[in-house]
């Protein structure tokens, strides 16, 4: 697998690849839901990748495997993960921690003191299990969605 930064030309695959992967893989948060999988995918568009991709201080790497994009992330140079989704049929090969990986490194290396992100409830664990810690929420005692979930992690 090839971790590198995203060209313009990946801008098609890689939001074919978070589309697919949101649609496909995070079905326990939009349990198939026609309004909140539309809501999701919203900013999901070409020109906003191809604008993800070439904005300064935003930062879109793609982790390739046998010639397809396996995986697509990003993060700003303010600490803003905005993108870690995988193919799914590479899911569970190591692609998400790799990404992450190299994610995180690349932050560090531009002294970004945290990376902080809205994770879906598929997602959660993958993050915990990373040394990702859950914000302190303000809870809407009349909303009982387990939507996303704030978190953090300290970069050292």
């Amino acid at each position: 697998m090839d971790i590198r930064l995203a060209k313009l030309e990946d801008a098609e695959a890689a939001l074919a690849l978070v589309r697919r992967s949101i649609t496909e893989l995070c079905t326990a948060d939009h349990e198939g839901d026609p309004m909140t999988l539309e809501g999701w995918l919203a900013n999901k568009l070409l020109k906003n990748m191809r604008t993800w991709i070439t904005l300064p201080g935003s930062v879109v790497i793609v982790a390739e495997r046998d010639g397809h994009l396996a995986g697509v992330g990003a993060f700003t140079a303010a600490g803003d993960l905005t993108l870690l989704y995988v193919n799914p049929e590479d899911r569970f090969q190591g692609v998400s921690k790799a990404l992450l990986t190299d994610i995180e490194t690349r932050a560090k290396q531009m002294k970004v003191p945290r990376l902080v992100l809205t994770s879906s409830v598929t997602a959660r664990s993958f993050y915990l299990a990373r040394g990702y810690q859950i914000e302190e929420q303000a809870t809407d005692i009349f909303d009982s969605d387990d939507d996303g979930c704030a978190m953090r992690k300290e970069l050292r």
